[in-house]
């Protein structure tokens, strides 16, 4: 029992070195790969930028498509597992639409009610499904609606009795027989006129209201899937809108204030961009395989919008503490600022964009569709937005570095200087003033002599003999020089 104990206390001892060696493994063969990732981005930076435009032009191009598509079922892929009243529900349901096939699809539902709340049914509520029944007949184009069905198809009245057969009753007739239900079929592919047919469907229930005028006053409400699905596409547009409005001017203003450069700004600004116009090529893609449900497109732009703001700071965060290092010789040049940031910032966006993306694809292990294509979409999106990232910021070209200044012999006068009175010349920023230049023989740089003296040209004299600079020389030290005298603070 001792030695097993001492194992396992081993093995969990030596667990984390050998991951941490793992990964240690793992980031040094990313470094040593990020040089010629670097060089092929900036080689093919062109065809780069030009496939992620045109990647954006599609996703824009569908974006109507991918909310017209949206449902709000909860449907599920035959064949995998399901729990057995499920599995039981989707056996009935298949059997009634192979059974009635027109009546399968969703439907618009109106609702006609008798205000002083007595008995519905009377010669204007049947007027009234006539007129419905002749809209739909001549709605353009055909076969978008598929029929009327009302309790008059099952019930002819009989103005003796007015009472309906009870299970006739349970179908059409509510709120204590003072209110009738009115369907229209629609087919499968009405969502694609989605805003024609409710304007159609409308404008029918307007004409046919026409039917009910008189001293009895009714109320006519139109419901069903037809108008639920429009507000779904209204409200995924408001979400979607609000969580834009609501934190990208957040986010651009602390990156702004972080980094306080506005052409640093363009580049998480692009990337923003691109990442959501990808986004919704991704989510059309997703709804042409499997329901699309309402809340997929705006958990989508969620995760785009947080996940291309977080990799753009990851890797503009390591590039500006490169490029802020003091100067001196272990200061990087632009490019190895951006090998640098690319091997340590794009490092931490592969795992997290790869941890994020495998987190998403468990959801793929439910049976119900919407929750797999939330998983597949959000996935897709992961990884579409780690390469956004790493192949865009390791495109950015890379500045050439400036050649490094000529060394010429230092003159006397600067080697007999103090090297705290020897002007620095500065790393970055505008070259020094021009300087000025020495003074000529026979002239003095002090100011004042120059004002008191002015310069002679000057003329090739004859040699001086020895006697002449003996006696030159003598003067000289028998009595102080006039620049002396005159300006004892200049130097010759």
């Amino acid at each position: 029992g001792g030695c097993t104990l001492v194992g396992a206390v081993d093995k969990l001892a030596h667990a984390p070195a050998m991951g941490g060696l793992k990964g240690q493994a793992t980031f040094e063969s990313w470094v040593n790969f990020t040089p010629t990732w670097v060089a092929l981005m900036h080689r093919f930076r062109h065809v780069v930028f030009t496939f992620w435009v045109m990647v954006s032009l599609l996703g824009v191009y569908h974006a109507e498509t991918v909310v017209s598509s949206i449902t709000s079922d909860l449907a599920t892929i035959p064949g995998r597992w399901q729990p057995a009243y499920m599995r039981d529900s989707l056996q009935a349901a298949d059997a009634l639409k192979h059974k009635f096939p027109s009546l399968a699809g969703e439907k618009a539902i109106i609702r006609v009610r008798r205000v002083d709340g007595e008995f519905v049914l009377s010669d204007k509520t049947h007027a009234f499904c006539k007129s419905l029944d002749a809209s739909v007949a001549s709605f353009l184009p055909e076969g978008l609606l598929l029929g009327v069905d009302s309790i008059y198809n099952y019930w002819k009245p009989t103005w003796v009795s007015n009472k309906p057969p009870q299970f006739v009753k349970e179908l059409f007739l509510t709120e204590g027989d003072s209110a009738m239900l009115v369907v229209i079929y629609l087919n499968y592919s009405y969502p694609e006129h989605l805003d024609h047919v409710v304007t159609g469907v409308g404008d029918m229930v307007t004409n046919a209201q026409l039917e009910l005028a008189g001293p009895v006053a009714y109320s006519v409400f139109l419901g069903g899937d037809l108008t639920m699905r429009q507000d779904m596409l209204i409200a995924v547009q408001s979400d979607a809108a609000f969580v834009h409005t609501l934190t990208l001017p957040i986010a651009t203003a602390l990156l702004a204030l972080y980094f306080r450069s506005l052409r640093i700004m363009l580049i998480p600004l692009l990337t923003i961009t691109l990442s959501l116009s990808a986004s919704l090529l991704i989510t059309y893609g997703a709804s042409r395989l499997l329901p699309l449900h309402y809340l997929v497109p705006v958990l989508l732009l969620c995760v785009t919008l947080a996940t291309s703001v977080d990799y753009c700071l990851f890797f503009l965060a390591r590039l500006k503490d490169e490029m802020q290092k003091p100067d001196g010789p272990d200061k990087p040049t632009y490019h190895q600022a951006v090998l640098a940031s690319t091997a340590n910032g794009g490092y931490a966006i592969m795992t997290s964009g790869i941890g994020l993306a495998i987190g998403f694809l468990g959801l793929c292990l439910f049976p119900i569709d919407a929750v797999v294509s939330t998983g597949v979409s959000s996935a897709a999106s992961s990884a579409t937005h780690l390469l956004l990232s790493i192949s865009s910021c390791s495109s950015v070209r890379p500045q050439a570095s400036p050649p490094p200044p000529r060394s010429s012999p230092p003159s006397p006068s600067t080697s007999q200087s103090s090297p705290a009175s020897s002007p620095r010349t500065p790393t970055f920023g505008p070259p020094p003033g021009p300087r000025r230049r020495p003074p000529s023989a026979g002239t003095s740089s002090c100011p004042t002599l120059r004002r008191q003296r002015p310069r002679v040209p000057s003329q090739r004299l004859p040699a001086p003999s020895c006697r002449s600079t003996a006696r030159a020389a003598a003067r000289r030290t028998a009595a102080p020089s006039f620049a002396q005298t005159a300006a004892p603070n200049c130097r010759p």
